[in-house]
Order: C-alpha cells, then structure tokens, then sequence
C-alpha cells in the first residue's frame, strides 16, 4: 500500500475563496472551521456549496474574518449538572401551568429545557409562565436538578424525567480557535472590499479524528446513501486492526448533492492525519427516483436523467482524485420491486443506472468497482428481502454480507 502522507493541494482546486459569489449570503449559514489567524482574525469556512446564478460556478470554501469586538460564543449540550460549578446564569423553558403557579408562590417547580450561560449574558425573558431566567445553582446530590434565585430567594427546579435537555453558552477567547477542532454558525455581513465579516460566532467542539485514530492505519471514507447506513457496522468490524473506517455525516442523496457537497465530505484532507487512503462512493438510488401517478398507473421522469447522471458521475470523480486515494466505485444495489408511494422506484432502475455508471467508470480503469448489485442479486441471503418494495436492508445477515463485502472491495485497494 502507498503511503498518501502529507498532499499538497493548490487552494483553487479546493473551491478557495474567489470574487465569483457575494459574501453576504453567509449570514447564517453553518459548517467547519479551518485554519484559523489570529493576526489576520480570519479563518477558511468550509459550508454547503453555493452557486453564482450568473455563473453556475460552484464554491464551498470561503475566507470568514470575525471583528475586533465579535461575540465568540462556544455552544453545546450537557448530560446533566454534575460538571457545573454554580453560581452560574441559567434560562429554563418548558414550564407547564402547574409548574408556573408553584415557581410563582415559591414552590418547587419542574422545567424541560435548561440553558446555562458562562461569561455571557442570557437573553431577557419574555413576560409568560413558560420560561423563567436568574442565577442557578446546581444540586450536588441530584444530577439534574438545583436552585433558581427568583426575587432574592432559591425556588428548587428540576427537569423532566423524560425529553429534557440542557444547553450551555460559553464566551470562549479567540486564541482558543486555534486549538481543537470546531464547527461554527457565522453572523455577519459583507464589508465594503467584499469580505464577510462576523460579529458573532457560534462554535461547537469537534472530535480529534488523529485521537480516535489508529495511526498506524490507513484511513478510508465511504461516501453513500442510506443503503452504506445499513452495512456501515459490519464493515466498520470487518476492517478492524485494518484501517480506521469513516463514513460522511447523513445522506449523500443523488450525485447533484455529491458534487455540491464533496469538498465538505472530504475535510482537510490535504494535512497530516486527516488524508484519505480510499474512498468508496456511490449514489443512484436517488437519482433513480421518479414521480408515480396512480390514475395511469405510470412513472414519470427520473429525478436525475441518465446523461445528467453520468455528467455528474464525472465531475465528482474529478474532485475525488484531487485527494490521491485509492478510488472505489460502489453499485447501486436492486430495486425487489416496484414502489408507486411519493419515493417511486421501479424495479430494474437500478441496472439501467449502473449500466449508465460503468459508461463512466470505464474511462477511468484504474477505479475498481465493488459490485453490491451483484452480491444481492446473486445471494440467497435476499430471498425474503426480494419479496417487499424496500430498498433498505434490515436484516442482520443481509447487512453483514454486504460489509464484508464492503471490507474486500478495501482490503483489495489497499494492497495495491
């Protein structure tokens, strides 16, 4: 196996900043954190792909710079109160009726939502029964439970048994951006030379992938729909002491998503650590989607016509190989049959995709495939599965037969 080690990627291949896109569409918007200067207060943004209408350039990747006096707020949640060290502000919401009336006489009261604020203030409360602000102090003989100060005097409060959550916002310096890992909703607006300019930043706590990591592993990422959910712990068992298995954060839907999202999926790819030795990729099974009507008993169009498909195939290809891994082309697995519900998927699509997908992977031999429609196809373990209309696969030796398969289609990238 070739060592990918540190890859050098020039920032334009990497959707960087450019003067295609208005800045001030980033209001709002939410995504990771790279690369933060403290002397310049700026930091790369890597977000969902926005596209100039004028263009239809793509862009992912943007320079956020934060003001001088720009609120930095870090954001999370709490299993309890136990690592709280009172006197502390606090805002508790979810209070029913009963519970209004004995917080107003005094008595004990019962909250579901407690926001916790550090270093910040909490924001005013408006005038109804429902919500109740002031200094807390948590129990510590009770995990989710303390005093609230209302009028100078401690009221108990307590969460819910069930359904409760507690929050917490913390002021954090901005030197502390530089350590960890983060992912950050920006605030702001476009300055006058065009830049974005946060006045706030809302920043949550990322895992250190080089901590949970192996090493001495290499590092694979599956990018896939809800069918690599189904088999992802069997191939994650089946690789393990082999290499350290990821997959991307939700759905990777049709190939349009892919394209637009594959930058984000990819990460900093380009630094020790967190580079891609092979990458798995699929979509179809949303591509192939088509509209149903009951009256004509007929599907419509695809959700993604073949040619557009195959374009999209292609450009995703392109981004991927930016990365210099090893690149396996996963199939898309069966249709049983065909499904007339608001999701229409009529069976035999998913060989008319693939069919289209091989046109694609064709022109670039040295992608292997791993091939998932056959292994479905051809085993018995299917049998009561090609019965239904689901795509999905519940059972536990369906799921474990296509990530060991999953686990070979790695095993032979690797030993390449």
């Amino acid at each position: 196996m070739k060592s990918l080690g540190y890859i050098a990627v020039p920032l334009c291949l990497l959707g960087a900043p450019t003067n295609f896109l208005n800045a001030s569409g980033l209001d709002g918007a939410s995504g990771r954190l790279f690369k933060p200067d403290l002397d310049s207060r700026s930091f790369e943004f890597l977000t969902e792909t926005a596209y100039d209408p004028k263009t239809d350039i793509g862009q992912s990747r943007f320079t956020v710079h934060w003001a001088e006096d720009a609120e930095i707020v870090r954001v999370g949640e709490l299993k309890d109160f136990s690592t709280v060290s009172g006197p502390i502000a606090a805002n508790f919401r979810g209070i029913r009726a009963a519970d209004a009336e004995a917080l107003k006489s005094g008595e004990p009261f019962v909250a579901r939502v407690a926001t916790l604020f550090e270093g910040i203030d909490p924001p005013e409360t408006e005038d109804n029964r429902n919500e109740m602000a002031g200094v807390f102090r948590p129990d510590p003989n009770r995990l989710r439970a303390g005093t609230i100060e209302v009028d100078g005097e401690p009221v108990a409060v307590s969460l819910r048994d069930r359904h409760w959550r507690i929050f917490y916002r913390k002021r954090l310096e901005p030197n502390k951006l530089t350590e960890g890992f983060w992912s950050v909703t920006v605030h702001g607006a476009e300055d006058a030379s065009g830049r974005f300019v946060a006045d706030r930043l809302e920043v949550e706590s990322l895992p250190d992938p080089r901590l949970t990591d192996d090493p001495e592993l290499p590092r694979v990422l599956v990018i896939g729909d809800s069918i690599s959910m189904n088999y992802h712990d069997a191939a994650k068992e089946a690789l393990e002491g082999i290499a350290n298995y990821h997959r991307i954060e939700g759905n990777g839907f049709s190939v349009k998503h892919g394209v637009d999202n594959a930058e984000l999926w990819l990460g900093n790819y380009f630094e020790p650590g967190f580079q891609w030795d092979v990458i798995l990729f699929n979509h179809g099974l949303h591509d192939l989607k088509q509209t149903y009507d009951p009256e004509t008993d007929s599907f419509g169009h695809y959700a993604v016509p073949i040619n557009a498909y195959k374009a999209g195939l292609e450009k995703l290809i392109g981004i991927l190989k930016q990365t210099g891994a090893e690149l396996v082309w996963t199939t898309t697995t069966p249709i049983p049959n065909d499904n007339k519900s608001r999701y229409a998927r009529r069976k035999g699509a998913a060989r008319a995709f693939n069919d289209a997908a091989m046109e694609v992977m064709r022109q670039h031999p040295e992608i292997l495939i791993n091939d998932l429609y056959e292994v479905v196809d051809e085993s018995p373990v299917f049998d009561d599965w090609r019965e239904g209309t689901d795509v999905h696969f519940y059972r536990e030796a369906e799921r474990q037969l296509l990530g060991e398969a999953v686990a070979d289609a790695v095993k032979k990238a690797l030993s390449r």
